[in-house]
């Protein structure tokens, strides 16, 4: 049996974080060793009680949470309460968990836990903005070296942005700190919009995964649900993209999933394309590109999780 594999998670809670966390803290193939949040979608404060908030709901207090930076490397920050409501996890119910922060911060702990480890032992999940991640290369660029696969909801290319007509979110949010982690060469691979947009929580998806039955079943209908209903407001007649659960589908089936070898850019000079990613085709580049996804496998893998969840 292959031993479940070692992960930190770099989050910025959110609903489709949420989702991204139940997946993973429900699936036996990892190993989550920790949940470092940063500053995103909404404030520190709240994105770190969410992720602890997730990891009660999920039964699983024992994952350790840590606080990292509450704001970008130089540029102000945005926050994005318009798609995730005022809470961050709109659609469900919020309240202080029993678990909490520990105290070292969270560049502190994945410079901690990556220097004590063995070359390429770790894989990165980055699902907000690469504040701590940069920060943590920064002050110890050794660190690299246990870090096999770094994998990242951001980014957009043929779709354009979500935040501007060239840029996504995540990547628009720091764009410097997103420069200093795809600068650093180290392998990764990016779910950007150009993947998301093609899985989308359609009704009769979210209808199957409700069916499942039971709290976890429950509550991912109902984040997908107060996601679809924002979406709405933003743009009538579309469906909510699976931006960050991406990430973790990506990890479990990677044969869902088309990619191109690539080396890709940020856009950090002031102007229209601030925060934009620039993708070059690159056969020797760091970077894989996802292209093409297959949402109602997507989808499958989600209800799997599920399904063999007590």
């Amino acid at each position: 049996m292959t031993p479940p594999l070692p992960l930190i998670i770099d989050c910025d809670p959110g609903i489709d974080d949420a989702v991204m966390l139940m997946m993973a803290l429900g699936s036996p193939r990892f190993d989550v060793r920790a949940i470092t949040t940063v500053a995103g979608n909404v404030p520190l404060r709240l994105t770190s009680r969410n992720a602890r908030l997730i990891c009660e709901r999920m039964g699983r207090p024992d994952i350790p949470v840590f606080a990292g930076c509450p704001r970008p490397l130089l540029r102000a920050p945005v926050t994005a309460e318009d798609f995730h409501g005022e809470s961050g996890i709109y659609g469900i119910e919020v309240f202080e968990p029993k678990a909490p922060l520990k105290p070292a911060h969270a560049v502190t702990e994945i410079i901690r836990q990556l220097k004590s480890s063995p070359a390429r032992s770790f894989t990165l999940v980055v699902t907000g903005p690469m504040t701590n991640i940069a920060c943590a290369l920064v002050m110890a660029p050794e660190i690299a070296d246990a870090i096999s696969e770094i994998v990242i909801m951001g980014g957009a290319n043929v779709e354009g942005g979500n935040i501007t007509p060239f840029a996504e979110f995540n990547i628009f949010a720091d764009p410097h700190a997103a420069a200093t982690v795809l600068d650093s060469g180290i392998p990764a691979t990016l779910l950007s919009l150009d993947a998301s947009h093609q899985v989308r929580a359609t009704e009769a998806r979210i209808d199957r995964i409700a069916a499942i039955g039971g709290p976890r079943a429950e509550m991912i209908a109902s984040l997908l649900r107060a996601a679809n209903n924002l979406e709405a407001r933003a743009r009538p007649g579309t469906k909510v993209p699976m931006h960050d659960p991406s990430t973790i589908a990506w990890l479990l089936a990677p044969e869902m999933f088309e990619t191109v070898q690539t080396r890709v850019s940020v856009v950090t000079r002031p102007g229209k394309e601030f925060g934009r990613t620039r993708v070059k085709s690159s056969k020797k580049g760091p970077h894989r590109w996802v292209t093409r996804a297959d949402a109602d496998a997507f989808f499958t893998r989600i209800e799997d999780i599920l399904k063999a969840q007590p």
